[in-house]
Order: structure tokens, then C-alpha cells, then sequence
């Protein structure tokens, strides 16, 4: 065989080869940092917060994550903070003390208001907490107070004004986290001695259909307040703090898994949190997993 000919012919295999191999290695996905791991979820203690910690991990499997749930807790926050978890589902104010300075962000009122909650959002981020606080939902959790209509119509109540005047003729109905809250922005307003009066938070919506002369705290994403036409006071959710989620993540939570967790929270309306509450805390409800798979049902409503 003529030697110049098989040099040429081993250099063409040789480079032929170092050219497949080139391709195959390009070929060959790479896995995001936070797909090499499972994901620990810090999950709420309420049936409507476990479901969306659901549709949160659903989502993030979706992209090829590996998920967690751990086992519901009444401060899922602290996880992340502590190392227990990579992501932490709850609403905003409950991250209150992780600001260097909270009394500066809810200011005089000492309460937190919708754009309060973005100063929050952002004095976590800009923190040194190494952890990130992400997108703010439209969807608000928070507290006001919610009468029957006729009672309103009876006492003439259709402003916050209207209910600090008919105060000396209504009782109040609270959980006992809300109380001091509540009793504290009564006076604030003008109601000197209000009647205030604590149950539990589960008996609340009872208490609402059967108290006559009374107002009751309620989260103004409880269905029970639209389901059965109760009347919400305008303007008493300026008396407790503003409860948009907020998803708080640690470093292994990559930009790919963070831009699936904002997806969510972006496609949480204050509708679609009512929903998911009707569906997993009625008196006959679904569990958090199987509320979980009605979500693209809930968020096309």
C-alpha cells in the first residue's frame, strides 16, 4: 500500500473521529444546578396553602426538578432560613422580621399595606439573609371585617365612616391573632370601647351567619363571603396587614426553577386563591394534592 496514502487515510479517520466525538459531547444536555438536587417545599399548615405548595412543586417537575413537600408547619419561612428547605410558600407579612428594620417599612400604622409588601420584598432581597425573595401575587390573604347584608342595611353601614358611627350598637367577632389588631384600629378610627369578642378561626363563618349586630373577621379570600352574599366593610383591610404569597427561595433554587415559581404566583388572582380555598375547605373538601390538579381549571375561570 503506498505509505502516503495511508498517512492521509489515518488522518482523515483521526479527525473524523475527534469530529463525532466534538458532537457528541455538544449533543449531550446539560442539567440546571438545581435539577441535580431535590427541592425541599416548606409548607403552610392551612389545606389552601398546602394545595398551592402542590401546584408549586407540580410546576417545578414539569420543568425536570426533583420536589419535596415537607410536612406542613405553621412557619415555613424559618426553613429556608434554617436550611430545612430550598423554597418556602406563605404570605408576605408573616416575613416581616426578616427585614433589618420592619417598624421602616409598615411605618406610623404599623401595618403592612400592598406596596409596603413590595419595600419588604425588597429589603429581604437586598439583605444579607442569602436568601431571595421572589414575585408578589395579586391574590391577598389578608384580614377585614364582613357583616350579613341585612345587618349592614339595619345599622347603615356601607364605609368604614358608617361602621366607626353605628360602633356603639355592634359587636365584633375575632380570632385571637387578630384581636389586639382589631381593637387597636377601632379606637384609631374612633370607636373608644369597642366589644370585641374571640373564637376560634374555624368557627368564624358560623358566627357570621348566626351573630346578630355584629361584624367578624374574615380573610378576604374566604369564600364563604361571596358564596352566601355577605357584605365586606370597604375599607377595614387597612386594619391588619396586606397578605399577598410571596415564595421565598436559597441559593439552590437556579434562575429556571425561580422563572417556574413566578409563573405561578403570577397566574395567582385574588379569584383563583377563592377558588382553591372553596375547593380544598368546604365541608366536604378535596385534599391539598387533588385540589392541586384542578389548577388550570381554577386560573382559566
Amino acid at each position: 500500500m503506498n505509505l502516503r496514502n495511508t498517512l492521509t487515510l489515518g488522518a482523515l479517520s483521526a479527525t473524523l473521529m475527534l469530529t463525532l466525538s466534538a458532537c457528541t459531547t455538544e449533543a449531550t444536555p446539560i442539567a440546571e444546578p438545581s435539577q441535580e438536587i431535590t427541592l425541599k417545599i416548606a409548607v403552610g399548615s392551612q389545606p389552601a396553602d398546602q394545595a398551592l405548595a402542590q401546584v408549586y412543586a407540580d410546576a417545578l417537575k414539569a420543568e425536570g426538578h426533583q420536589v419535596k413537600l415537607n410536612k406542613p408547619t405553621g412557619n415555613p419561612y424559618a426553613q429556608v432560613i434554617e436550611g430545612q428547605a430550598d423554597l418556602a410558600v406563605d404570605q408576605a407579612g408573616k416575613a416581616l422580621s426578616l427585614a433589618a428594620d420592619p417598624a421602616a417599612i409598615t411605618g406610623e400604622d404599623q401595618k403592612l399595606s400592598a406596596e409596603e409588601a413590595k419595600n419588604l420584598r425588597d429589603a429581604i432581597n437586598e439583605g444579607d439573609q442569602k436568601v431571595t425573595a421572589l414575585a408578589l401575587s395579586e391574590a391577598d390573604a389578608g384580614m377585614l371585617l364582613a357583616m350579613s347584608q341585612a345587618q349592614a342595611t339595619l345599622h347603615k353601614v356601607d364605609s368604614l365612616e358608617t361602621l366607626i358611627a353605628a360602633c356603639e350598637d355592634l359587636k365584633f367577632i375575632s380570632d385571637e391573632a387578630s384581636a389586639a389588631t382589631l381593637h387597636a384600629s377601632l379606637q384609631e378610627a374612633g370607636c373608644q370601647k369597642p366589644q370585641i369578642s374571640e373564637s376560634k378561626p374555624e368557627d368564624l363563618a358560623a358566627k357570621l351567619r348566626t351573630s346578630v349586630d355584629s361584624a367578624v373577621v374574615l380573610s378576604s379570600a374566604d369564600p364563604v363571603i361571596s358564596d352566601e352574599g355577605f357584605y365586606s366593610v370597604p375599607g377595614t383591610a387597612a386594619f391588619f396587614n396586606a397578605q399577598p404569597y410571596m415564595v421565598l427561595a436559597d441559593a439552590d433554587v437556579d434562575d429556571k426553577a425561580r422563572a417556574a415559581v413566578d409563573k405561578i404566583t403570577g397566574e395567582l388572582s385574588q379569584q383563583s386563591l377563592v377558588d382553591l380555598k372553596r375547593m380544598v375547605g368546604n365541608a366536604d373538601p378535596l385534599s391539598p394534592a387533588e385540589g392541586a390538579t384542578r389548577w388550570e381549571w381554577i386560573i382559566e375561570e
